[in-house]
């Protein structure tokens, strides 16, 4: 199944988001953030969501959002925005939400391990609160750049280690890392799927077709996956052209 998220559709209320959405496609990954912060639309989404023929999942908070923050303060305040997201996300009977890793802030340039110690203690307590909610959850992995952990397999199986989180691959930012098929040995943990282009040189998010990537290679390859394909858009419209082509890849594997 083929579905859409952007932050851009967190711009729009929930009405206006739920209808644009349902126009075009059968899910939805909702960026928490914005105007679509759960418990900002918790209400609303009970009582609009049953009148469209969608399924849904959540892209936890990113912004201003570091689980691996060496300020034991800011850390937890971090985490609270992800179990309390997750708590609202099993309220509206959403059961997939993707997380990001922690990154690195300045300090923490100088403290590497310090970061991902904080980062492993976090998605601990978010796999566990996963478990009591029977919510999957899955970890993201990351782009080429200075902040970023998670960039590689290895990487994301050690943050993963002592959870029963899975991984949400995105072959965008795999591709700015150069290592798409390092992921091949972990197929068997992903449960989501980022869908978007780019050249190689950065997180641009373009239409798929624009860029480099070699999608029916590689979707070939990771089957036989199962999941939702997520296409990450920069904007709604734009994104129905990936939408299709997205399509004919998948057809073309059948």
């Amino acid at each position: 199944m083929i579905a859409i998220s952007s932050p851009h559709i967190s711009r729009l209320d929930l009405p206006r988001a739920l209808g644009r959405v349902a126009e075009h496609y059968q899910a939805w990954e909702i960026v928490a953030e914005g105007k679509h912060l759960l418990r900002d639309i918790c209400d609303e989404f009970l009582a609009l969501a049953p009148s469209y023929d969608l399924e849904f999942s959540v892209h936890a908070p990113l912004s201003d959002v570091n689980i691996g923050a060496l300020n034991p303060r800011m850390r937890e305040a971090a985490l609270n925005e992800v179990l309390e997201t997750m708590d609202l996300a099993h309220r509206m009977g959403i059961d997939l939400i993707t997380v990001h890793p922690g990154f690195l802030s300045p300090q923490a340039m100088l403290d590497r391990e310090g970061a991902v110690r904080a980062t492993k203690g976090s998605l601990k307590a978010i796999g566990s609160r996963g478990r009591e909610l029977g919510m999957r959850v899955a970890l993201e992995n990351m782009p080429e750049m200075p902040v970023s952990m998670a960039k590689t397999p290895e990487e994301l199986l050690n943050f993963l280690e002592g959870t029963e989180m899975g991984v949400c691959f995105d072959i965008g930012h795999a591709n700015t890392v150069g290592n798409i098929p390092d992921f091949l040995g972990i197929k068997d943990r992903f449960i989501n799927m980022h869908v978007h282009d780019n050249v190689g040189d950065r997180d641009r998010h373009m239409v798929i077709g624009e860029g480099n990537i070699d999608f029916r290679k590689w979707l070939d390859a990771f089957r036989p996956y199962r999941g939702r394909y997520v296409i990450e858009a920069r904007e709604l419209e734009r994104s129905l052209v990936s939408r299709d082509r997205l399509r004919g890849v998948l057809n073309s594997l059948d």
